[in-house]
């Protein structure tokens, strides 16, 4: 698999040798490993947090605010505040820079939350993370219009589990069952993204902990998960009104679609 290093760069990011080779991998194989962008201690932290302060689901139970995606395994909504509301997680300059490259500059944070898979997860069905757009035969033709970025908090492995991913299936028409996908070992520090329509799926947590994996959907302006968020008790995005003062011009482009208004911090664009 090819694997980038993010280490050393300097200037600006978009500029950097760093995207330009993750979009060229996102663009033809449908995925990228990013190596080394965060501090470990920083991820350690942060598993650190989640077991103290969402501990209600680290249970096998479907809550009001979470969706079962397989066998042990849930959807679940994280607050950008505490160490998950630092911006290098949702607004990592370049993971941001990528993503513009590959969806647009206008591109949005659609959500932002971990997939937790519970000790003794079962291996996941293998899936998109939502339906085509269009038909089988115009949508693999057509460029990204929504990425997930996903940040282990524990290494993805043979132990812990990982995403098994099928090269290229971006532009497959169908899942070709006689394809074998990969399995790649991501360290803390290091993350993954990949094209919506990328066929994948999650395989076992043989360990006796559960396995957080907090992740991002990036998506171009008009696009809205129809499909991971059928319930009008999940969030997709979840933060205190005060949070958008304290967002950079930069960053508050990002959210362009939500309503900051205090009056209505519940309103739908940030449900």
């Amino acid at each position: 698999m090819i694997r980038i290093d993010c280490r050393n760069i300097s200037g600006d990011p978009a500029k950097s040798e760093q995207v330009r080779l993750a979009h060229d991998c996102l663009v033809k194989n449908g995925y990228a490993i990013l190596d080394h962008v965060f501090p470990e201690d920083q991820i350690r932290a942060l598993n650190r947090e989640f077991h103290d302060q969402y501990a209600k689901y680290q249970q096998d139970r479907e809550l009001d605010d979470t969706v079962k995606v397989g066998n042990r395994r849930f959807l679940v909504p994280i607050e950008l505040s505490g160490g998950f509301g630092d911006p290098s997680l949702y607004a990592n300059p370049l993971v941001v820079a990528l993503v513009r490259e590959t969806l647009e500059e206008d591109a949005i944070l659609e959500a932002y939350g971990a997939i937790v898979s519970l000790s003794g997860s079962a291996e996941q069905h293998t899936h998109r993370d939502s339906p085509l757009l269009f038909s089988n035969d115009i949508s693999p033709l057509l460029p990204a219009h929504a990425l997930t970025f996903g940040i282990p908090l524990l290494e993805m492995n043979e132990l812990y589990g990982t995403t098994a991913l099928f090269p290229r299936s971006h532009r497959w028409k169908g899942f070709d069952d006689k394809t074998s996908p990969q399995a790649p070992v991501v360290p803390i520090g290091s993350c993954i993204i990949w094209d919506f329509r990328l066929y994948h799926r999650g395989l076992p947590n043989r360990s006796d902990q559960p396995r957080p994996l907090l992740y991002a959907t990036y998506a171009r302006r008009w696009y809205q998960d129809p499909h991971n968020f059928s319930k009008a008790t999940q969030r997709r995005l979840s933060f205190d009104p005060v949070f958008f003062e304290r967002l950079s011009d930069d960053r508050r482009r990002l959210f362009s679609h939500v309503d900051p208004s205090p009056a209505d911090p519940s309103a739908d664009d940030e449900s």
